[in-house]
């Protein structure tokens, strides 16, 4: 009986060493479903253009006073980053087919440059809204706090919503790559993010592996009553 506890508790503890399962959203209102009654923040990146971002790094704490962006303007939670060198800029522009401001970069020739997004606490859930000006399709890699890293490729046709939750509250970091194929190496606009997977998920394996566990030492506690 001992050992067989023991296997139990192993197995919890590997399966919660590995990343979380992606699904993927195509549509805005799926992807809210998804999540259920998370709680989610969402970045409209002001209403107005602000560029350069000479830093490379904006989020709640940046401070560029001549280009409008002050301390608070960016919802705590997340830090947007990507490098900087010549012929490319980190901006807020506005227009290009989004409402109010949106998040770009310049693609400049330089395959690596492209956004990364870091998540102050590790996250359930995420999407953005895009459209052509990223190009025809975009590369993403999500990083979890253990485990594989996921990778996927995703098509671009006109506006739209790209939504992503792990079946666990464990995203610490994104890629997002829009492969250079036209002027923006990123554009995105209403970023949003959760700090949990949300209701509507099946449970984890080392969940599982934990209640099989909590039944089998409710059984032996009885048996030896």
């Amino acid at each position: 009986m001992k050992h067989l506890v023991t296997a139990l508790v192993l197995t919890a503890a590997s399966a919660s060493a590995s990343a979380g399962a992606i699904s993927t959203f195509g549509n805005l209102g799926a992807y809210q479903s998804a999540i259920g009654a998370a709680t989610e923040t969402v970045e409209d990146f002001t209403n107005t253009s602000h560029f350069p971002i000479s830093t490379g790094i904006l989020n709640s704490s940046t401070n560029l006073p001549g280009i409008g962006i002050a301390p608070g303007d960016i919802k705590t939670g997340v830090t947007y980053s990507t490098p900087i060198g010549n012929s490319f800029f980190f901006n807020i522009d506005a227009g290009g087919g989004f409402v109010g401001g949106f998040l770009d970069g310049f693609y400049g020739g330089d395959p690596n440059r492209r956004l990364n997004v870091a998540f102050d606490s590790a996250a359930g859930a995420f999407g953005f809204d895009t459209n052509g000006l990223m190009g025809s399709n975009f590369d993403i890699t999500v990083n979890f706090a253990s485990g594989p890293a996921y990778s996927g490729n995703f098509s671009i046709s006109g506006d739209g919503f790209f939504g992503f939750q792990s079946d666990a509250t464990d995203i610490t970091s994104v890629i997002i790559d829009g492969n250079g194929d036209s002027t923006f190496a990123f554009a995105l606009d209403n970023f949003r993010f959760t700090d949990a997977a949300g209701g509507n998920r099946v449970p984890e394996p080392a969940g599982l592996a934990f209640l099989g566990f909590a039944a089998l030492f409710a059984s032996a506690r009885r048996k030896h009553k």
